[in-house]
């Protein structure tokens, strides 16, 4: 099967979180998602797939395509959330040339909200200015559901991520236990970039590192600083998932929201 797990709780710093990867092509057109009850969302990179499910009946439920770019620096993402609730078998198939996708995942205890597959809304923000000047693009959340998602893309020598999300009392009550995080980036950029890692994961363990921020691979990010400079000589991008109640994003909307894209 063209899947492969990148992180989760048992390789990495995580409490619920798990992030995979779904890559598609001639050779192995068909792949197949089966779950246990957990929310979850198909995160399209490039290519287009066909997604179906199969019901009680034994027949398949179409929820049809997802995705139609062929590289991540063009902007339009295609998400396809599915809410916590029922065990799920689906079929995700090729359609295009190549395709692939991330897989996000997490359980929930309590699930709300309808159990229908959501196709969410996504807005791109223009982040900053000079050198840390990003377009970040937002998934909105449905209803009822956990998990956060988007994709952020540097300019060439950009830095993101900046400034810090979270304050000291965002830190305090994190390591006190009123709040939850975890956070998982997964990079495409032609040169290696970097992140300077400052805070503490979602088992509450601090790190204070640089790291290489390297094509095709998948990081951990803490609450707190996590920097990301891209190459002088090519763009970055990360793709993000998150959950928690330790922050709230909060992109412009109004003309006097002046320097400022989190709460």
């Amino acid at each position: 099967m063209p899947s492969t797990v990148l992180l989760n709780p048992d390789n990495s710093p995580l409490r619920t979180l798990t992030l995979s990867r779904l890559q598609l092509d001639q050779d192995a057109p068909v792949c197949t998602v089966e779950t246990q009850g957990e929310e979850f969302l198909l995160y399209s990179l490039i290519g287009t797939v066909d997604v179906c499910e199969a019901v009680d009946d034994g027949e398949m439920q179409g929820w049809g395509t997802l995705g139609t770019r062929r590289t991540v620096t063009e902007p339009g993402p295609a998400v396809l959330w599915f809410p916590a609730g029922p065990e799920r078998l689906l079929q995700v198939e090729l359609v295009d040339f190549s395709a692939d996708l991330l897989l996000a995942s997490t359980p929930v205890l309590a699930p709300s909200g309808p159990m229908r597959p959501q196709r969410p809304q996504i807005w791109s923000h223009q982040v900053g200015a000079g050198t840390h000047q990003r377009e970040v693009r937002e998934v909105m959340t449905p209803a009822g559901c956990s998990l956060s998602c988007g994709e952020t893309m540097n300019i060439p020598g950009g830095v993101s991520s900046w400034p810090p999300h979270a304050n000291a009392e965002d830190l305090a009550k994190f390591q006190a236990g009123v709040t939850t995080w975890e956070e998982a980036f997964w990079i495409a950029a032609p040169s290696p970039g970097l992140a300077v890692l400052d805070g503490y994961y979602a088992d509450r363990t601090p790190v204070h590192q640089v790291i290489r921020l390297e094509n095709g691979h998948a990081y951990c990010m803490p609450l707190g600083s996590h920097m990301a400079y891209a190459a002088p000589d090519s763009y970055l991008y990360y793709a993000w998932f998150y959950r928690g109640n330790a922050l709230q994003k909060q992109y412009r909307k109004y003309a006097d929201d002046v320097g400022v894209y989190r709460k």
